[in-house]
């Protein structure tokens, strides 16, 4: 029996084939359990310190044959300066006999030395649930047997005994606990929402904005806008990314702001010296583009968008990689 997963990635990224693969293998804890047992389903990833994974998150399946109880990892099982091992962990159970086929699990892979992002499976596992037997029981009592009777008596009344005083005292006791529990529960959720954080659960941490950028950059890339003469909204869309990408990055106000006050902005980061010229030189192109109608050639057309995506990359925050 197949079953299907509810995955939900930490970080969302166009996938490109790179080589260097990690070596990805998962495994079972057990092949079978009986009806309500936990079993552990584990995720090895052994790498290039050049590489680096992000796990899936499972946060369910379908149809709850196999329940998620629990994840733990990513945990570093070994480090070298050639490589490294990385596991990850879900605790499984089920209340529902059958054989169920666990389905391919992807793993998110970034080269770090050339930003390449790539999405690979774990393999597929096979999980058996069994059940005990049905056994039937049966008794037999012979009629001719008087030793096998036994006589019914009537049931004893209960026994009366004194109030305590904690039996006294536990009703208000209780009610007092359950106000206090539902007045710190009120004041939680003014403070949650105060703070504009869900009620339930932790906070998701945001995206980094070059991840942002270089997805929407390769949305545009695959759309062909400039391809299909629509060069003015190829540009708008392009300079809107760099723009969000300023912002989030460097706190620069550039969606409200001219091209020549992104220029400045620019000129006191610590950037590339090469990047300022090429920068300008865009932005005025894209600048004609849209409120002149000016046609640029089809290799500027191309070298915009490989220049944007070349900025945010050469300047984009590190990440910090999975630690202990």
């Amino acid at each position: 029996m197949k079953i299907s997963f509810t995955i939900i990635f930490s970080l969302l990224v166009t996938a490109v084939a790179v080589a260097q693969e990690p070596l990805l293998s998962t495994s079972l804890s057990r092949d079978s359990i009986m009806i309500g047992e936990q079993v552990e389903w584990s995720f090895k990833a052994t790498m290039s310190p050049a590489v680096q994974v992000y796990f899936a998150r499972v946060d369910s399946i379908g149809h709850g044959l196999v329940e998620v109880l629990g994840s733990t990892g990513p945990d570093t099982l070994q480090r070298t300066n050639d490589e490294l091992t990385i596991e990850s962990k879900l605790r499984l159970t089920s209340f529902d006999a059958g054989m169920y086929e666990l389905p391919r699990i992807p793993v998110l892979v970034t080269h770090t030395n050339n930003n390449l992002i790539d999405t690979l499976y774990f393999n597929a596992v096979t999980l058996k649930v069994n059940t005990l037997p049905d056994s039937l029981l049966v008794a037999f009592l012979s009629a001719d047997d008087s030793t096998k009777i036994k006589l019914l008596k009537d049931i004893k009344p209960p026994v009366k005994y004194p109030y305590t005083l904690v039996e006294i005292l536990w009703p208000w006791a209780t009610m007092g606990i359950i106000a206090l529990a539902l007045i710190a529960a009120i004041i939680y959720v003014i403070i949650r929402l105060r703070k504009k954080q869900p009620v339930f659960g932790k906070v998701k941490p945001a995206e980094p904005p070059h991840v942002i950028a270089l997805r929407e950059l390769g949305k545009i890339k695959a759309e062909k806008l400039w391809q299909n003469n629509k060069v003015k909204l190829y540009y708008t869309r392009v300079t809107d990314v760099l723009r969000v990408y300023l912002e989030q990055r460097y706190a620069i106000q550039a969606p409200e702001q001219t091209s020549d006050e992104i220029l400045q902005a620019l000129a006191h980061l610590p950037l590339p010296e090469y990047f300022i010229p090429k920068l300008r030189e865009f932005l005025s192109t894209s600048d004609l583009v849209k409120f002149a109608k000016y046609l640029p050639a089809m290799e500027d057309n191309e070298s915009a968008l490989t220049l944007v995506m070349q900025f945010v990359d050469e300047t984009k925050e590190q990440m910090q990689p999975h630690n202990d």
